[in-house]
C-alpha cells in the first residue's frame, strides 16, 4: 500500500514538474537544436529586461518587508486583543482573501487615482502591504502560541509592541519565514497590478515582460521564463525547512 501512495505521489509530482522541465528545455531548443541563442538576445540584445527584473525584485521585498510588520500586528489583535465585533470582522477578511482579484481591481484603481498614485511605485506596493491573505494564515498559526509567555512578557512591560517582540514573534519565527516565502511568491507573481496601475515601461515587472515577450527582438520568451522562476526556486530550496514545517504548525491549528 505504502509503494502505492509512492508511485501516485510520485507521478503527480512528475505532471506538476513537467511544464517547468518543459519551459527550461525550450529555453536551449531553437529551430531543430540546442543553442544558447535565446539567453544571448535576452542578456545582450534587451535591455529592457533589467530594470523590470530589478522592479520586481524591489516591489516583492518592499511588500514582503512592510506587510509581516502588518500581518503580525493584525494577528496579534484577532487572537489576544477582545473587542466588539472582532469575529465579524475576521470573517470580512475570509471574504476578502477568497475574492477573485479581478473583484478589488477596480475599488483599488479609483482609490489610488484619488491619492494619485497611478503609475507610481507605491501604487504597486501599498495595496498589497494590507493584503489579507497574510492575516489569515497568521492568526491560524497564532492561536498556538505559548499564553503563558506572553503574560509573563505583560508582567514586564506595559507597551504591546515589546509584548509582541518578545512574547510572540519567537513563538512565531519558522512561521513567519513560511508566511514571508507565500507572499514574496505572490508579489512576485503579479501581473494585473502592474499591467493596470502602470503605463511607464521604466516601472513594470518582469511579469509584464512575459507577457509582451513576442513584441521583442530574439527568442527571449523560455529564457525569461526560465530566469523568472529562479528566484521563488531558491527562496524554497533555502527556506523549505521552515516551510513545511510553518505547514505542519499551520495543520495542527
Amino acid at each position: 500500500m505504502k509503494k502505492l501512495i509512492g508511485i501516485i505521489f510520485a507521478l503527480l509530482s512528475a505532471v506538476f514538474l513537467l511544464p517547468v522541465a518543459a519551459t527550461v528545455f525550450r529555453s536551449f531548443y531553437s529551430e531543430g537544436g540546442f543553442t544558447l541563442g535565446g539567453y544571448k538576445d535576452l542578456f545582450f540584445d534587451c535591455f529592457v529586461f533589467y530594470p523590470m527584473f530589478w522592479n520586481s525584485v524591489l516591489y516583492a521585498l518592499a511588500i514582503t518587508l512592510a506587510q509581516i510588520p502588518v500581518v503580525i500586528l493584525c494577528a496579534f489583535g484577532f487572537t489576544w486583543a477582545k473587542f466588539r465585533g472582532k469575529g465579524l470582522i475576521f470573517v470580512f477578511y475570509i471574504i476578502l482573501m477568497m475574492m477573485p482579484l479581478q473583484v478589488t481591481i477596480l475599488p483599488n484603481y479609483i482609490g489610488l487615482r484619488d491619492m494619485g498614485l497611478i503609475n507610481t511605485p507605491w501604487g504597486i506596493i501599498l495595496p498589497m502591504i494590507f493584503s489579507p491573505f497574510g492575516v489569515v494564515v497568521m492568526h491560524q498559526y497564532m492561536k498556538n502560541t505559548d499564553a503563558s509567555v506572553i503574560e509573563a512578557a505583560r508582567l514586564e512591560t506595559d507597551s504591546v509592541f515589546r509584548v509582541i517582540l518578545v512574547g510572540v514573534v519567537p513563538q512565531l519565527r519558522v512561521c513567519i519565514f513560511a508566511v514571508a516565502l507565500f507572499v514574496f511568491a505572490e508579489c512576485w507573481n503579479m501581473v494585473e497590478q502592474p499591467m493596470l496601475f502602470l503605463s511607464d515601461g521604466r516601472l513594470k515587472t518582469m511579469s509584464v515582460f512575459i507577457s509582451e515577450a513576442g513584441s521583442y527582438t530574439g527568442a527571449v520568451l523560455f529564457p525569461a521564463a526560465v530566469v523568472f522562476l529562479i528566484p521563488v526556486l531558491l527562496l524554497y530550496l533555502f527556506f523549505s525547512d521552515s516551510l513545511e514545517k510553518g505547514l505542519a504548525l499551520g495543520e495542527l491549528s
